[in-house]
């Protein structure tokens, strides 16, 4: 131990070892100047996300049907942190979302050209009885979605024409795919909502992109960092031997939370 803390003292006290530490000091510096750097390009982003968010806030949804026939709505989304969204957002402890998108879809349409068969056969309903009924199918299929239909409508002709309770059977599959993208120059945020369903449109629509520079953010991930870990180090540092040198080895390695960023 003697041994090790003289050698450590020489190294220090050698003229030798000045460039050495010449290079290490520059090398502090650099750090601190990339790390004030990154602040710096931090601060840029939040004007740039403040700007497109207000331009975003304003937006309204863009519906159309695109060249395959495709409904489709468009609008501008949000990029907001964990904090701004603390009072309306749920999540489990220790997995954060990354994205939010809300939406509401308006579904308009017309069934036309559905044969109508009858068919005779005794329905009671209640007290009164029925000899015949109305029915009518219709099955569609676009490329995504389907829609099935079944209606049976009892019905007895005596004096007059009487009409019973219809049963309605109605199934209905319907594709929707929901992006949300990011311009990587612009930085802006893009909500792009498409279904084959006839007759759809989007409205009340709100993307959102949870801003992982934040700072609730980087503490949730540092939260869930292991301090050690497994891996090949290559440096200098003391040797088995005493001196001052430069080595390559595999170790464990401790990087407690306070110094993680």
């Amino acid at each position: 131990m003697i041994l090790i803390i003289k050698n450590i003292l020489g190294i220090l006290t050698d003229p030798k070892n000045t460039r050495m530490f010449l290079l290490g000091g520059i090398i502090v510096l650099l750090f601190l100047l990339v790390r004030q750097c990154n602040e710096t390009e931090y601060a840029k982003g939040e004007v740039t996300r403040f700007q497109n968010n207000l331009v975003a806030a304003n937006d309204t949804i863009q519906n159309y049907v695109n060249e395959k026939g495709e409904a489709v709505g468009e609008i501008k989304g949000l990029s907001l942190s964990l904090e701004q969204l603390r009072d309306s957002l749920d999540y489990e402890q220790g997995r954060p979302p990354i994205t939010i998108v809300k939406y509401k879809t308006i579904i308009e349409e017309k069934i036309i050209e559905v044969p109508v068969k009858t068919k005779d056969t005794l329905i009671k309903q209640g007290k009164e009885s029925f000899n015949s009924i109305l029915s009518f199918t219709s099955l569609d299929n676009w490329q995504k979605s389907s829609r099935s239909i079944n209606v049976d409508l009892p019905y007895s002709f005596t004096d007059s024409l009487t009409f019973g309770s219809a049963t309605i059977g109605l199934k209905q599959n319907i594709w929707l795919d929901a992006t949300l993208s990011q311009d990587m120059k612009s930085k802006e945020i893009f909500i792009k909502l498409t279904s084959d369903y006839p007759g759809t449109t989007f409205n009340n629509t709100q993307g959102i992109m949870i801003d992982q520079k934040s700072s609730e953010f980087k503490s949730l991930q540092l939260q869930n960092r292991k301090p050690f870990g497994l891996g090949v180090n290559i440096g200098m540092g003391i040797t088995g031997d005493g001196t001052f040198g430069p080595y390559i080895g595999l170790g464990v390695s401790w990087n407690p939370k306070l110094l993680q960023w």
